[in-house]
């Protein structure tokens, strides 16, 4: 077990991470990674304190950090203490779990945050404030402002709390449990990838099979085998470009599908 894990970080520090992530989690972004950057740019300072007496495993940690995140700001600060206290452990499968809690908790938690901090309060505050504008009562309109800043701020800092101190003790009190919990967040994370396939990639065909006076849409039958199995087909064939093909990189995956998907379309393959 890490001398990392008898460390606790307190309040304090995670006020700093917390203001790390909320300076970057929304101002560096790519379509490769979207918020990992913030990721590592918060849980930097930590990751170094703890390992800095071992390089290779700070560099594997801060490269596992890297990988694809997105979610609602607010809890993505705290999913991302959490996986930051799962860090903690010098145990190779401590990446292997922070990897699958971020993976997992991401899409179901992007939904929730949405709707508490970013659809709701606005829709509330915007009417109060409006009414109070309409009515000459702008004092009341910089209270609520006042009030409303804080208080989210307050909550944000709460969640990455329980984020980090609920990490914390799953590695310690908890840590027999791991390879249920592992297998558990592992399998939710697939799930959850495998249902952003169908949302994000937009492939269909226009092809028809003609056979006398009857037609047959191939798009049909491709989904009454499997629904958007062509998306599927298509983001396989991705993965298996960037993992299998030597030399092949993220932008020139980029540019090939580019090239191939208007190619298809000139010829009608693809709509």
């Amino acid at each position: 077990m890490s001398n990392a894990l008898n460390e606790k970080l307190t309040k304090k520090d995670l006020w700093r991470f917390g203001w790390r992530y909320a300076l970057t989690a929304q101002a560096n972004q790519s379509y490769e990674a979207m918020q990992a950057c913030a990721c590592v740019y918060s849980m930097g300072p930590f990751l170094e304190r703890w390992f800095s007496d071992n390089p290779e495993l700070l560099k594997k940690k801060m490269q596992n950090q890297l990988k694809f995140f997105n979610c609602q700001t607010y809890f993505g600060a705290a999913i991302t203490a959490a996986a930051l206290a799962i860090e903690q452990d010098e145990d190779p499968t401590s990446m292997e779990l922070a990897t699958s809690i971020k993976t997992s908790l991401m899409g179901p938690f992007s939904g929730i945050g949405d709707a508490i901090f970013n659809t709701i309060p606005k829709v509330v505050m915007g009417a109060m404030t409006a009414y109070a504008a309409l009515e000459g009562n702008w004092i009341t309109c910089v209270v609520m402002i006042l009030i409303f800043s804080p208080l989210i701020t307050w909550l944000r800092q709460k969640l990455i709390e329980v984020g980090y101190y609920g990490g914390a003790e799953l590695i310690t009190s908890r840590k027999d449990q791991l390879n249920n919990i592992r297998d558990a967040v592992s399998v939710l994370g697939v799930m959850v990838i495998g249902a952003l396939i169908p949302s994000l990639v937009k492939v269909s065909t226009p092809l028809a099979i003609t056979v006398g006076e009857a037609t047959q849409n191939i798009q049909d039958i491709f989904d009454g085998i499997l629904p958007s199995a062509l998306p599927v087909i298509v983001t396989a064939l991705t993965y298996f470009g960037l993992t299998k093909i030597k030399g092949m990189t993220t932008v020139k995956m980029v540019w090939l599908m580019i090239i191939v998907t208007i190619v298809l379309s000139v010829i009608g393959v693809i709509a």
